[in-house]
């Protein structure tokens, strides 16, 4: 089973701003009007990329975009396709009754994840103002999915880009399972060398996977496997910010070519493939 880790819901202008389109498609070559991911196109997408299953995520940024995806509207889409999607709720700390919203998403929504985006906020993921929803989602036994790295939005702030911001929190919550968006980019090095000291954390390679060449998606993979932590990688692509199609290719050719590899290691095995594209994934929501 293919599992894209990291997809959007969403239309445009239904849900998200022209500003903040104009801003976030910029640097893919897109236009504006492709920050959309409609029922008919998100399920024809997958359809023609071969992928059998994807991670929906709403997005709460209300109180500094001025916009969300909302948790209803995943969860409508989830339950119309439960065989395709699992939804990811988002909640924005900075905002009260946080925990509680994430509690009624999981309980009364059906939505099985988490998704927050600190940086969107203004706030560091370490902030205390999280620190009850992340024990909701540990008492819910719900992974967390939390961007890490850059972003192209202009009220984003740059000082929570880090993942390093998550250290605390996976001391804090060692049960909690945290999930890294697009593996902390540029500091996938450091993140992974995170995953290594914190054994339930995750990455996807959302956005890192489909924009960065072969040879840096390679050595990052050599890096993880090194470090003991490829098992916990997951693949992803941030549709309709990437396309699925391509980004299965990228993965199908490290399976097979040497070529983008460090000279000490080898293209990914089988088992690892699998791991990746969805078996990981496919642990992670299951209770």
């Amino acid at each position: 089973m293919i599992i894209d880790a990291h997809v959007h819901a969403g239309e445009y202008y239904r849900h998200f701003t022209a500003r903040f389109a104009d801003q976030m498609m910029a640097t893919t070559g897109l236009p504006p009007e492709a920050l959309s991911a409609p029922e008919d196109k998100l399920l024809a997408e997958m359809d023609a990329a071969g992928v059998d299953h994807a991670f929906l995520l709403a997005f709460e940024v209300r109180r500094v975009e001025g916009f969300s995806v909302p948790n209803t509207f995943v969860a409508e889409l989830c339950a119309r396709h439960p065989q395709r999607f699992t939804g990811f709720a988002s909640v924005d700390a900075g905002r009260p009754g946080a925990a509680e919203e994430l509690r009624h998403s999981v309980t009364e929504l059906g939505l099985r994840g988490l998704k927050t985006a600190p940086c969107y906020l203004r706030m560091s993921p370490a902030d205390p103002r999280w620190f009850e929803v992340y024990r909701t989602a540990q008492d819910l036994g719900i992974p967390v999915l939390v961007h890490t790295g850059y972003t192209p939005a202009k009220n984003a702030d740059a000082r929570f880009f880090s993942p390093l911001l998550l250290e605390p929190v996976a001391k804090r919550f060692p049960e909690l399972r945290l999930i890294l968006a697009h593996l902390g980019t540029p500091w996938t090095a450091q993140c992974i060398d995170l995953l290594a000291r914190h054994p339930h954390l995750y990455a996807d390679l959302s956005i890192f996977g489909s924009y960065q060449s072969p040879p840096t998606v390679a050595a990052a993979l050599a890096h993880a496997r090194e470090r003991g932590v490829l098992d916990r990688l997951l693949w992803g692509t941030d549709f309709p910010f990437a396309t699925m199609s391509a980004a299965v290719a990228r993965m199908t050719r490290l399976t097979t070519d040497a070529a983008p590899w460090p000279s000490d290691s080898a293209p990914l095995t089988p088992d690892e493939h699998r791991a990746v594209m969805g078996g990981t994934a496919a642990l992670l929501t299951q209770k």
